[in-house]
């Protein structure tokens, strides 16, 4: 492996962290909810709540993240949600009500939001072509690893909350253990926030904003000069043809051309919602309890 590549996958794992995130994010109230209901007297609506909040903010998220990194950068948008998951981790540890757990949750959803909208999008942009869809499959395959992370961490908080290890008795792990599933978040969310000091920002949008002697200095970090030099005017005719291409109304999404792919396209994510994963997810314990 070139030192090259060994940087580009060292970017790539790095921001590839905000995947593992978003699927511990999303995974770990699976653990949480057998715990908040009597803790708080929820109701079911409530319970449901306080699992459903996360995607709400999540949904907002994803609609301003884009824009929102191209004025800023995608790197200060990644460090933004690495934050927002950290504030969201201890807040939802010492929430002492219902409210105050779902807004947490809630802020955690913007962190999810923005994770699942940049990270693929900057991972994208600075690999070059040769490997761009192997360093984006990083990124999908960190969110199946934060789910399962999530599980196994719930796991190992209630089996040590049960044993009689001084230290665990000392985190009263046995009486705060849904608080210590929720804030043990914090523990990566801020390894993830540090170490997006050590990435350079994308240069696509270094390019989208004039600076192309460091878009360039970038793309022959992770490549050598010839791809740098052929990926820079890639990138600088892509922004041509976007400036020049005439707006495109919404509706012609529904045109004959587009209506095939578009089918598809909605069908692929639809279909995979109803299988109904995303309940096993969140009320996988609760499932298998009932089921005996």
């Amino acid at each position: 492996m070139t030192g090259n590549l060994r940087y580009m996958v060292m970017v790539a794992l790095i921001v590839a962290l905000g995947g593992f995130l978003m699927g511990f994010d999303a995974s770990v109230i699976s653990g949480v909810v057998s715990f908040i209901g009597p803790e708080f007297d929820l109701t079911r609506i409530e319970l449901g709540w306080s699992v459903a909040s996360l995607t709400l903010t999540a949904t907002l998220a994803m609609m301003v993240a884009g824009p929102l990194s191209d004025r800023l950068g995608r790197r200060p948008v990644l460090r933004i949600a690495a934050a927002l998951f950290a504030v969201s981790a201890v807040a939802s540890a010492m929430a002492p009500d219902f409210i105050s757990l779902v807004a947490a949750r809630m802020l955690g959803g913007l962190g999810v939001g923005a994770a699942l909208i940049i990270a693929p999008m900057y991972i994208a942009e600075i690999a070059p072509a040769k490997i761009r869809g192997r360093m984006v499959s990083f990124n999908q395959l960190n969110i199946v690893i934060g789910i399962s992370a999530a599980f196994f961490s719930n796991y190992l908080i209630l089996r040590l909350g049960a044993s009689d290890l001084g230290w665990a008795r000392a985190l009263n792990l046995a009486d705060w253990n849904w608080r210590w599933m929720l804030g043990v978040e914090a523990i990566p969310a801020i390894v993830y926030f540090v170490a997006l000091f050590a990435v350079p920002e994308s240069p696509r949008w270094l390019a989208m904003h004039g600076r192309d002697e460091e878009a360039l200095e970038i793309m022959e970090r992770v490549g050598d000069a010839e791809q740098a030099r052929a990926g820079l005017k890639a990138v600088r005719d892509s922004l041509g043809a976007e400036a020049s291409a005439e707006k495109v109304a919404f509706r012609e999404l529904f045109q004959p051309a587009m209506r095939l792919v578009l089918t598809i396209g909605l069908s692929v994510a639809i279909l995979q919602q109803i299988t109904g994963i995303n309940s096993v997810f969140f009320y996988a314990p609760i499932i298998f309890e009932q089921s005996g």
